[in-house]
């Protein structure tokens, strides 16, 4: 793989970072729904929340290893961000954890399209 150039360094760390937070605040999110249970613990929703964490977690490992499909990964990423975040949303509006899951997705799923496009 070609060394990377500043803008490249910066926006892979920043991936990186953003894939671990999104990947921990699925996994506090996903036990507050456990705990709340209702529609909070519906099969789809938590299903959802694992998923995401799951992809978050592997594109930050592949990235690291500046892996082939990294790049790839991150646009899956992106999506199940993209669902997570729409999750959140449609269940805990007025749930501050639930807030901030969907807002770490948002970002998330953000700076992997930019990975993704690169």
């Amino acid at each position: 793989m070609e060394a990377l150039n500043e803008y490249e360094g910066k926006s892979i760390e920043e991936c990186i970072k953003a894939c671990n937070a999104c990947y921990q605040e699925c996994l506090k999110c996903l036990n507050h729904c456990l705990i709340l249970g209702g529609e909070h613990s519906g099969a789809i929703h938590i299903k959802t929340l694992l998923e995401c964490a799951q992809i978050c977690n592997i594109s930050s490992t592949l990235l690291r290893m500046e892996g082939k499909f990294s790049q790839e990964l991150c646009q899956i990423c992106a999506r199940s961000c993209d669902e997570c975040e729409a999750s959140c949303l449609s269940i805990g509006k007025d749930d501050s954890l639930m807030l901030e899951c969907a807002r770490v997705c948002r970002y998330c799923a953000e700076t992997c399209r930019t990975m993704a496009a690169q």
